[in-house]
């Protein structure tokens, strides 16, 4: 689930609904999302969650789940990934988070930091000469939460 993501939705009234792990249930409960586990049978968890229907799926996990997500929504243009990069075989958008838009939500950001109401977990620091070790970990989905570089 994209933490961030999850968390400017709910700032902005919108009913999010999170897959997750098992062990994660409970703090994507707590960012105010409704949290589905994922793996076999997720799509069919979150239509049970969701009985008035899915308007739009963001996709942070990459683990091939577009052609699920266009069912879910039943219209390709209401999927957007950001780690699935066959995604276009599905008519699904691939954002790469450039672009004019990208900074819409920083000052929403910074003002729900501002109040203690955003959280972004940190998994692992790692100093700036371990970066390759860094992408190695996060390629291998080692990884629960952020990895940091420091200088």
């Amino acid at each position: 689930m994209g933490t961030v993501a999850a968390q400017l939705a709910v700032a902005r009234g919108i009913t999010v609904v999170g897959t997750a792990a098992e062990h994660d249930i409970e703090r994507v409960t707590a960012l105010g999302a409704t949290a589905v586990r994922y793996g076999d049978g997720w799509p069919e968890r979150v239509k049970a969650a969701t009985p008035q229907g899915v308007d739009f799926v963001l996709d942070t996990s990459g683990a091939g789940v577009p052609a699920e997500s266009v069912e879910l929504t039943g219209d390709s243009a209401r999927v957007l990934t950001i780690a699935d990069m066959a995604a276009a075989q599905h008519g699904v958008r691939f954002s790469t988070g450039s672009g004019d838009r990208t900074g819409d939500g920083l000052p929403e950001l910074v003002g729900l930091a501002a109040e203690g109401k955003l959280s972004v977990p940190v998994w692992r620091t790692y100093p700036l000469a371990e970066d390759a070790q860094a992408h190695a970990d996060l390629e291998a989905r080692r990884n629960r939460d952020k990895a940091v570089l420091l200088p």
